[in-house]
This record gives C-alpha cells, structure tokens and sequence, in this order.
C-alpha cells in the first residue's frame, strides 16, 4: 500500500486543497463317448450300441441389475451476501481502522437502500488548524486503504471486493460540543481511479475537498 504511505506523506498538500463456482453362461457336459460291437458272420454286419448322448442344456444365468438411485452432491457454496451484509462487513473494517488509531473515533451508519455510509466524527479541536486539517483528511485516508485492500487481490481480503465498498461515504464533522462544524463525501470512483493511477493525489484531494460544506458551529468557532 505504497500509495497510502504516499497520501500520508502528502498531507502537507491537503492544506492547498482542501479548501479550494452381462449375462453368463454355464455350459453342459459335453458330447457322449460312441461305444461299437462288432459280430463276425459270413456277412459282417457291425452293431452300434449308441449310448444316448445326452443334450447339453444351457443353463441361463441371468444377472438382475440392481439400479440405484443416483444421489447428486449438490456443493454447497456460501449464499451471496445481501447489499446490507457487505456493508456491514466494510463498516466492521472501518470501526478496526479507528479502534487501531489513538485519540479518533467515528459513529456510523449504514445504508444499502442507496450503497451509502455515514460517518460522524468528533473532530480534537478546531481551534488548531493543523489538528482540524489532519481531522478533515483522516476519514479520506481510511476509506482509500479499504478501496485498495479490496480490489490488490492479496490475502489480506481475498474473499472481498468492490462491491462490499458503499459508493458514497457522507461525512459530518461535530466540534467538542457536538455542533456541525462541516460536512463533506467521497465517492468511490474517485478513490479507484487515484489506485488505478488515473488520478493524481492532487486532483483526488482535490475532489474530496470541493464537497466541503461548512456548518453552523463552523461559524461559531471564528472560522
């Protein structure tokens, strides 16, 4: 994730532009011996004592061919999650990135109705500007290491893709006391065409920044 050290480097530039699947046989006996007795007279005449020579029988073996039924093995392959289920399984990865960094933390929302996510973050102090630039840029940051986790086919999250991704991330940014400070989005082909180099770091901050809306406690706090 070469690119995600890249935008963390960058974070520098943020502050221009955030705000601009068979039968068988057996034989009989076989032929009988013939067996002569022979009378001299003046006129030989030879007698033959036949032995009856028994026919031969066949014995008829038939094999009854017992069928059975076939059984079909159906495989049994894992049911396509539901529109919701996927997005449950990016919110869970999206709540292990936050859970992993110190001193931030989000409540979301999910909504498959319309392949949406909602964020809302308490931003650390917006008295501070470099604090409330890194605030502003850290959801972005996040949401692009998901983008490139699911679509580099490495082992990290093999069996996900794209479409477990929510097209549109909505962000709404709350002061110390909970008041609107801003609100902003970002949109999943802008984080793909950034992976897939289509993009600069420029023109993706770029984006993001240029849905920034301020809120009322943007006003109260002298900005």
């Amino acid at each position: 994730m070469s690119k995600t050290k890249t935008m963390i480097t960058s974070v520098a530039i943020a502050f221009f532009i955030l705000f601009a699947g068979c039968s068988a046989f057996a034989g009989g006996s076989g032929p009988a011996e013939e067996t002569t007795a022979l009378t001299q007279t003046p006129e030989p005449t030879p007698e033959v004592s036949d032995t009856p020579t028994p026919v031969p029988t066949e014995t008829e073996s038939k094999s009854v061919a017992t069928e059975e039924p076939e059984t079909k093995t159906e495989s049994a392959t894992e049911e396509e999650l539901s529109e919701a289920e996927k997005l449950e399984k990016f919110d869970e990865n999206m709540q292990r990135l936050y859970r992993s960094d110190e001193n931030r933390s989000a409540e979301t929302d999910v909504f498959p109705e319309n392949d949406s996510y909602h964020m809302t973050i308490q931003m650390r102090d917006t008295t501070n500007r470099t604090k409330t630039v890194d605030d502003r840029l850290n959801p972005l940051w996040k949401y692009y290491v998901i983008v490139d986790d699911y679509n580099d086919n490495d082992d990290s999250y093999s069996e996900r893709d794209h479409t477990y991704i929510p097209d549109t991330v909505n962000i709404t940014f709350v002061t110390e006391n909970g008041g609107v400070f801003e609100t902003t989005y970002i949109k999943y082909n802008w984080a793909y065409k950034y992976y897939t180099d289509e993009w600069s770091l420029r023109v993706f901050m770029g984006m993001y920044g240029s849905t920034t809306k301020e809120g009322p406690a943007y006003h109260e706090n002298g900005r």
